[in-house]
């Protein structure tokens, strides 16, 4: 039975009609099997019920098994799936708490199968909370520890998307083409079409748009036969982007209101912000001002709820690795209580030996104030780190931010590549403060930040510069391009809803954009120039974006 239960695990995510139907057959023979076959049933019943959408079902057989006897193979597969459930349903707390367990208990699992489950959740964890450096280590574990082909392209596409986080473009490219034979030639066409999907998404980011749009027709048809809406609302939703940019309107439309038809229920997703985002600009350039006003809307709706949940995610992340950590320690603590106590015990009962526990002791007090020392040592480090950015917001401070833009700057001089600087300052920021309060001036920066970061890239450098002033450098970046990200933020931030302060007040900015086209390198120019045009900018009104050109100077 256990070699039925196995086939059937193997099957779940390749024929979901098969799985389901073979499960219920073992199912009505269930008072047949042994305790580790039952609960190996239970496990994949809570599958099946996370695959047909019913998450708060699987949620809760899944704990209740946690609350018996259970193999560890079992108890440890339970907690990785547990993750997913819980972080589909947006219980970030409770996924991410299982996440920190499974990444501590991975090393040591003996099941093959357990420990290849457990090793792909963390990798698809990892990169969906933008930690790319530990999915990619993850990744690395699962492809060098894979018994499998099918395991091995799971690990590929879960390295090829870390890789793509993390902007290693040479060895990105290098893997598509062969991550995708192999798991077209071992029928994982989802997981191929995946990769396939980061590939085209590589395209659209590095402005390839002619090669973009061969590629999307070259595996379109293989999507649309997986028959599964959330990689076809990305791919949809990334051809409609690239059609934007080709100018081709009525392709873009089209396959922009596809997107929204393919997404379901996520209000949110990136697919539904792109889709949105393609029928403002489509409209907007029609002159059909009334929709694409409607779409702006959706779109600001929706980017300000995608963004809500990041930052619900990575706080509700944080939290959970804060409290295992502060659970670790009470446990050392205690241990070190109880050893102190038999020490204790030994002194009053054995007289005798009590040279040899002083010495004991003394070997303790110095392996303590060695520990202490050690610990000191690495709290200097993230004193340091502290000191890097800035307490309020989070981003770089003006210090971090000088030594982080200039290292850019030299590498964009050293390889010819162009830069931009953005300067802004939020509009009449003390009457805010005056009127609000502090606390109300201080939500404002915050929301800002929060706001203006879902628009940059990894690599740019964005810090707090001054009271109410930031500035972000952009790598690679044309001064048009950083136009229009400037105008982007800016229209963001004039829309961000103020009354969830408790007091309501109007929120904008004014920007300066300069680069090195006219300004060169040099940190201190780029900033003096930005300067510059966002002076002009608010001078003719606040609350738009100028330009630094050479007659400004």
């Amino acid at each position: 039975m256990t070699e039925r239960l196995d086939a059937l695990d193997d099957l779940k995510v390749v024929n979901v009609a098969q799985f389901s139907e073979k499960l219920a057959v073992i199912a009505e023979n269930a008072g047949k099997l042994t305790q580790y076959e039952y609960d190996y049933l239970e496990l994949l019943q809570s599958y099946e019920m996370s695959l047909r959408g019913d998450f708060d079902g699987a949620a809760a057989l899944l704990e209740s098994m946690l609350a018996r006897d259970t193999e560890p193979e079992i108890v440890f597969r339970v907690k990785a799936l547990l993750v997913n459930v819980f972080a589909v349903t947006r219980n970030y707390r409770n996924a991410f708490s299982y996440l920190e367990q499974i990444s501590r208990e991975v090393q040591s699992v003996t099941s093959t199968r357990a420990k290849e489950h457990g090793l792909s959740v963390l990798a698809y964890t990892y990169n969906q909370l933008s930690e790319f450096d530990i999915a990619r280590f993850y990744a690395q574990v699962l492809i060098d520890s894979a018994t499998s082909e099918k395991t091995l392209c799971h690990a590929r596409h879960h390295l090829i998307e870390s890789l793509y986080g993390l902007g290693q473009w040479e060895l990105f490219s290098t893997m598509v083409e062969s991550s995708v034979s192999h798991c077209v030639d071992n029928r994982e066409l989802i997981f191929a079409n995946l990769i396939r999907l980061k590939y085209f998404n590589y395209l659209l980011q590095t402005e390839q748009y002619r090669q973009a749009d061969k590629y999307y027709d070259s595996f379109i048809d293989s999507v649309t036969k997986t028959n599964y809406p959330f990689l076809l609302a990305g791919v949809l939703g990334a051809g409609a982007q690239n059609s934007l940019a080709l100018a081709e309107y009525n392709i873009a439309e089209e396959r922009a209101n596809r997107t929204l038809q393919h997404s379901g229920a996520s209000e949110f997703s990136l697919p539904v912000l792109n889709a949105y985002y393609v029928l403002y600009q489509v409209n907007y350039t029609r002159q059909n001002f009334n929709k694409a006003l409607e779409y702006h809307v959706k779109y600001t709706s929706a980017l300000k709820a995608n963004s809500d949940d990041r930052f619900v995610r990575q706080q509700a992340y944080h939290v959970a690795k804060a409290e295992i950590e502060v659970k670790d320690q009470r446990l050392a603590l205690l241990d070190k209580d109880n050893e102190l106590l038999f020490l204790q015990k030994n002194l009053y009962q054995q007289e005798v030996k009590q040279n040899r526990l002083i010495m004991l002791l003394l070997l303790l007090i110095v392996a303590l104030a060695s520990f202490m020392a050690y610990r000191g040592m690495s709290g200097r480090s993230r004193f340091k780190k502290i000191a890097e950015y800035d307490q309020l917001t989070g981003i770089s401070n003006r210090y971090h931010f000088n030594n982080q833009a200039r290292v850019a700057l030299d590498y964009c001089e050293l390889d010819a590549k162009p830069a931009a600087l953005i300067l802004f300052d939020l509009d009449h920021f003390k009457n805010i403060n005056d009127r609000c309060g502090h606390a109300t001036g201080d939500w404002a920066l915050q929301q800002v930040v929060k706001t203006c970061r879902n628009f940059m890239r990894n690599n740019d450098v964005f810090g707090r510069i001054g009271g109410e002033e930031f500035a972000v450098v952009l790598p690679g970046c044309h001064a048009d391009k950083a136009a229009l990200m400037a105008e982007i933020c800016r229209d963001a931030i004039a829309t961000i809803d103020t009354k969830a302060s408790g007091c309501t007040f109007p929120l904008s900015a004014s920007f300066g954009v300069s680069s090195s086209d006219t300004s060169g390198y040099q940190l201190k120019q780029l900033l003096a120039d930005a300067d510059l045009a966002m002076y002009k900018a608010k001078q003719s009104g606040r609350d738009q974006v100028s330009m630094y050109t050479e007659e400004l100077g």
